[in-house]
C-alpha cells in the first residue's frame, strides 16, 4: 500500500506501509518543491516520520515556558 504526500513547502513525498499494520516504513522524496527552503528535501532522501508531520501550533491551553508570580 502506497501513497503520495503534498508537504507545506511543495515537495512530493512517496509512503509506502504494510498492508497488514498500515505502519508507514518507507518515506521518500519524490520531488523537490520549487521554493523548498529544507536542505534534506532532495530527491531520493528519506526522512523520518517527524519531518513530514506539519508544525505544531501553540494553543490557548497550552501551559507558558516560565511561572508568573503575582
Amino acid at each position: 500500500m502506497s501513497h503520495t504526500l503534498v508537504l507545506r513547502c511543495g515537495c512530493v513525498v512517496y509512503v509506502s506501509c504494510d498492508p497488514r499494520t498500515l505502519v508507514a516504513h518507507t518515506r521518500v522524496v519524490e520531488r523537490r518543491g520549487p521554493a523548498c527552503p529544507v536542505k534534506n528535501h532532495q530527491v531520493g532522501a528519506r526522512l523520518f516520520l517527524w519531518e513530514i508531520l506539519p508544525e505544531r501550533v501553540a494553543s490557548a491551553t497550552d501551559e507558558p515556558n516560565e511561572i508568573e508570580w503575582c
